[in-house]
């Protein structure tokens, strides 16, 4: 007898306390999903989901047009919400992420209720639902989550309502079950894959007849329950091919085998059994699974004999739900062989959040191999399954341990991949820190790129201060010219604006002035070839009163500088490398005396 069952009181009928044990189950799992979820924070895309919410706004277009090969309506939608609050608003996108998660695990318990009732058993796929660190990195990065958990919702719900309409044939099931759909693929492409394992579960466990007679009676028995799916499967292919590049530029080719062996041996078959126990630290706070070999090569083998003693224990049944794990593992490594792994190569198979889609599959496949369908048209090698006082008292305290320790290290493997996101990781403390200088000192700041781990260069223009810390408003003020100008530096902190490691040239043609600059052209010579391709420009001046003063190089027209009176430092960012600067006030009585005329990176003052 479990803990959790030995304090449910003994008179309750056996329904009572299994849904009980299961609210319990689902209480604790959102308290510790509460823990992981709400000391984290925002993360890469994350921001240019909201960046885009926030012009875009919530139009057909705006949910229709493609994150990078997304096509996802449902997370555009939720991004639209937490992106009116002011700032960047974790609470709300955490608490969102935890609705969210709350709805998948009771939709979990609905379709495990639905197809085998309210019995001791339907626990052990809701604990692995609940526990298992599979996926996880989609319940934590809320980019990803805006796509993973509502397909794990519809995924329950669309087996629930196909139960439910192999049961009793009623139209309002096929409605409901098109609805899932609909949520499955509006959540992102990879809900298109739910058709492969619900599909092989109609045709293995819902039709009956002899198997030669298969194809016809799938068509002849769910004919009325396949044609609005089929519709809109049909519809989303059509827009998603019309709207969205390639997922995935490259010319070269996935390691097809090695990707296997890390999907299977390093992540899903270590995360069946709590792991991966241990992580690596790919690009801060994301990490991929990184279990010893030894673990890996147990927890293979484990799972390999489990499924073994479920087959021999009850052939048909659970050899049919290992044709549908197996369909769903083949979707999956298809996806990163033809997507993913095309960018990360065998990396690709380690990567929590692919296997998020997996987990719902696992779970049902679990409840369909240990216990009977509630279909009466289910086929006829649905034999029912050994009572549990067949299996001996050694089995049980086996499986009773395995339970235990599956839970516990699901524990400890979430725990571990979550701490570098409850630390002041690198995006995280450069968005803090330059709203909290930033409102310390508002001089306005040079719109330079920020660093990668902050915001991807290939996501420019968003990696830009400009566009990064647009939902913080007027308190962030971003220019590509102007006096006096700060940088954020790498730390996100803001400091005085320098531009060094390039041309640099010290003009004395008149002591103590340097060189006067008035109505008349004066002309500044640099080396070309110590210059970025787009070089930054600094001028130190000392004005005579405000005014305006052409700025030409090469030739080329740069802008009209913006003096003020006194000594100052102008900065300007030139659209390419020149050899000589030319500069004339067009404010008559202004004057300039410059004395330094630097041309390279800019950079903050130590």
């Amino acid at each position: 007898m479990t803990p959790l069952r030995a304090l449910i009181p003994a008179d309750l009928p056996t329904a009572h306390r299994v849904r009980l044990t299961a609210y319990t189950m689902i209480v604790v799992h959102l308290a510790f999903k509460a823990w992981v979820v709400l000391p984290a924070w925002f993360y890469s895309d994350d921001f240019r989901f909201i960046e885009d919410a926030r012009t875009r706004g919530l139009t057909i277009d705006a949910l229709f047009t493609p994150h990078d090969s997304q096509l996802m309506p449902v997370g555009i939608a939720i991004s639209w919400v937490v992106a009116q609050a002011d700032g960047y608003s974790w609470l709300l996108a955490a608490g969102i992420t935890l609705v969210l998660q709350a709805v998948a695990a009771l939709s979990c318990l609905l379709m495990l209720r639905t197809l085998f009732g309210l019995r001791w058993g339907i626990l052990v796929p809701l604990g692995l639902f609940v526990a298992s660190p599979m996926g996880l990195e989609a319940g934590v990065w809320w980019a990803a989550a805006l796509n993973a958990i509502p397909m794990q919702i519809a995924f329950f719900l669309l087996v629930t309502y196909v139960v439910l309409w192999a049961r009793e044939r009623r139209a309002r099931w096929v409605l409901a079950a098109a609805g899932a759909i609909a949520l499955g693929v509006l959540s992102g492409p990879r809900g298109l894959a739910m058709a492969v394992p619900v599909t092989c579960f109609i045709a293995l466990f819902l039709t009956h007849g002899p198997w030669w007679r298969r194809p016809y009676d799938i068509v002849r028995q769910h004919l009325l329950l396949a044609v609005p799916p089929l519709l809109i499967f049909v519809g989303y292919l059509v827009v998603y091919l019309r709207s969205t590049p390639a997922p995935v530029e490259s010319s070269g080719e996935a390691p097809a085998l090695a990707l296997l062996r890390n999907l299977l041996m390093g992540s899903w078959a270590p995360s069946v059994l709590g792991g991966p126990w241990r992580w690596n630290v790919i690009a801060d706070p994301l990490a991929t699974a990184a279990a010893p070999f030894a673990l890996e090569l147990i927890a293979s083998v484990l799972v390999v004999a489990a499924a073994a003693w479920l087959v021999r224990r009850n052939p048909g049944p659970a050899g049919a739900a290992l044709a549908i794990l197996l369909a769903q593992l083949t979707v999956t490594y298809l996806a990163l062989v033809f997507g993913r792994g095309l960018q990360v190569g065998a990396l690709a198979g380690l990567i929590s959040r692919y296997l998020a889609d997996t987990l719902p599959v696992t779970a049902l496949v679990i409840g369909l191999a240990t216990m009977p369908v509630l279909v009466d048209r289910s086929p006829a090698f649905r034999r029912p399954l050994p009572a549990p006082a067949a299996i001996g008292a050694r089995a049980r305290v086996v499986l009773t341990a395995t339970a235990v320790l599956v839970v516990v290290g699901g524990v400890v493997s979430s725990a571990r991949y979550v701490a570098p996101w409850h630390a002041d990781f690198v995006a995280r403390s450069y968005v803090q820190n330059a709203v909290s200088s930033l409102e310390e000192d508002p001089t306005p700041i040079a719109d330079v790129e920020v660093p990668a781990l902050v915001q991807l260069p290939l996501h420019y223009p968003s990696n830009l201060p400009s566009h990064l810390l647009a939902p913080y408003g007027d308190l962030v003020q971003t220019a590509q010219e102007g006096n006096d100008l700060h940088i954020l530096d790498d730390s996100g902190r803001s400091r005085p604006a320098v531009v060094g490691s390039g041309a640099e040239t010290h003009l004395d043609t008149i002591p103590g002035c340097g060189l006067r600059v008035g109505s008349t052209e004066a002309i500044i010579s640099l080396e070309r070839d110590s210059m970025d391709a787009f070089p930054w420009t600094s001028i130190n001046y000392a004005a005579s009163a405000d005014g305006i003063v052409r700025i030409t190089a090469d030739g080329r027209t740069v802008r009209d500088m913006h003096v003020a009176a006194g000594a100052h430092t102008y900065f300007t960012l030139t659209d390419g490398a020149y050899s000589t600067l030319t500069l004339r006030s067009l404010t008559p009585g202004t004057e300039l005396c410059v004395d330094i005329v630097r041309a390279g990176p800019i950079r903050g003052v130590s």
